[in-house]
């Protein structure tokens, strides 16, 4: 077993603690359908689960925002996104949050794996609800984020998905937003290399997957427009600026924007509007992206 698994473990526990306070200090949005836990696949497992909301009395297709929830690749489920998502269900989409196997249970290819089940399963399904299938976008906050990058460079690439066993999943995203994301585990930061033995098992160093834990090694020309936030205590603010850096040499049209306001007297942290979308910051920046992204639907004749 990874030497340092128990100490992580140990953190993540703490998280959910805290997830669980914050979850319950909140209200959520009233007048949004929730259509929850629709298994993607049909084994049981909580992990291949994955929630649907949109207003309630639509009457005409809604363009779908698909969530990939953080937690450091070795923590998280949906439902600590659930307020993040129906706020932006309340802004004119239809969102879908998706569960995923956590790593210290599998390895980092099954988990992308699960993503490209779940979104295969979306591509064929979400015509039985008010979903705009012309008109799909991929958000992702932390490790979420380095999985909606990672999920793009594979369904662009047919020797990507090779890789993972996967297929095109059926989904050209209009464009994505990176939500404070991880973008390098394999810089000199101990707080990304410590997940590394972690995602990819005994021999990090020897495994075929070592190459996607930097976006870098994998972002191409072809990529969709990107949104990407960031904040004064975000402590992957170097992360976000490195994907703007990546961005701009590659010529993709994105959205930057680098928090630096306070709130309560306090400057805002990590993934803070997906933590909490009711502040004035995390509505700002949850309408920045539903205004990049509905600036990029693709409108019918």
């Amino acid at each position: 077993m990874y030497i340092l698994k128990p100490i992580l473990d140990k953190n993540w526990e703490n998280t959910a603690k805290n997830d669980a306070k914050r979850i319950a200090s909140q209200t959520e949005p009233e007048g949004l359908e929730k259509i929850l836990d629709v298994p993607y696949i049909d084994d049981g497992e909580k992990a291949h689960l994955l929630d649907i909301y949109y207003p309630e009395g639509t009457t005409e297709k809604l363009p779908v925002i698909i969530d990939i929830h953080g937690g450091g690749w070795m923590y998280g489920y949906k439902e600590i996104n659930k307020n993040f998502c129906l706020k932006l269900a309340e802004k004119g989409f239809l969102v879908a949050s998706i569960n995923y196997r956590l790593a210290g249970d599998v390895l980092f290819d099954e988990q992308i794996r699960d993503i490209f089940t779940a979104l295969k399963w979306l591509s064929e399904n979400l015509k039985n609800y008010p979903a705009d299938l012309d008109n799909v976008f991929l958000a992702g906050d932390s490790a979420g984020g380095h999985f909606a990058c990672v999920t793009t460079a594979v369904n662009l690439n047919e020797d990507l998905q090779k890789d993972f066993g996967v297929e095109y999943c059926g989904i050209d995203f209009k464009a994505v937003a990176a939500i404070c994301p991880a973008v390098d585990l394999l810089s000199p930061n101990i707080v990304m290399n410590i997940n590394v033995p972690v995602l990819l098992g005994d021999k990090p160093k020897k495994s075929k997957y070592r190459k996607y834990l930097d976006v870098a090694q994998i972002i191409s020309k072809d990529f969709p427009p990107f949104y990407v936030n960031t904040a004064t205590n975000d402590f992957l603010k170097k992360q976000c600026y490195k994907l703007k850096t990546l961005l701009e040499e590659y010529r993709i049209p994105h959205f930057f924007h680098d928090f630096k306001e306070k709130e309560n007297g306090k400057y805002l942290t990590h993934v803070f509007n997906v933590i909490d979308p009711f502040t004035p910051a995390g509505d700002q920046a949850n309408t920045e992206i539903a205004e990049f992204f509905k600036a990029r639907m693709t409108t019918k004749a």
